[in-house]
């Protein structure tokens, strides 16, 4: 996702703050494709702010998109909250790489999950909360 603004708006929305003034309407642009959302005529007239933000493939396996779902279950609420997308992204790569690596999984008596892969790799942990809900 790409964010714009409408030239012009952010420098008034800007000394409207300083002033003490209360804020104008602004014309902001959410889009993936810039290039079929504005017409070439208008594109002048739109600033894209942060141009640097981008979103990044990682590649990661099942064992490492579980140890960062660890460290997000384990980090404090504010945290847990801002990284809840970022969580539900690991838990699909996380899936489909189980299932890619037949992965079958186990609950023990105690609660504890047994996790076995094709090869007999076995590991037991602690089931993450998506785990027990069964989904």
């Amino acid at each position: 996702m790409r964010l714009f603004i409408k030239v012009g708006g952010r420098d008034k929305l800007i000394s409207k703050a300083k002033d003490g003034g209360g804020f104008q309407t602004i014309e902001v642009l959410v889009t993936n494709n810039f290039e079929l959302a504005v017409p070439e005529w208008e594109r002048k007239d739109w600033l894209e702010l942060y141009p640097s933000w981008d979103y990044r493939t990682l590649k990661a396996d099942g064992m490492q998109c579980g140890a960062l779902m660890a460290l997000i279950l384990q980090a404090n609420p504010a945290a847990q909250g801002i990284l809840d997308s970022f969580g539900k992204q690991l838990a699909t790569i996380k899936k489909a790489a189980e299932e890619e690596a037949g992965v079958t999984k186990e609950i023990l008596p105690g609660g504890m999950l047994k996790i076995t892969d094709r090869d007999g790799n076995v590991f037991t942990r602690l089931p993450y909360p998506d785990e027990i809900k069964g989904n």
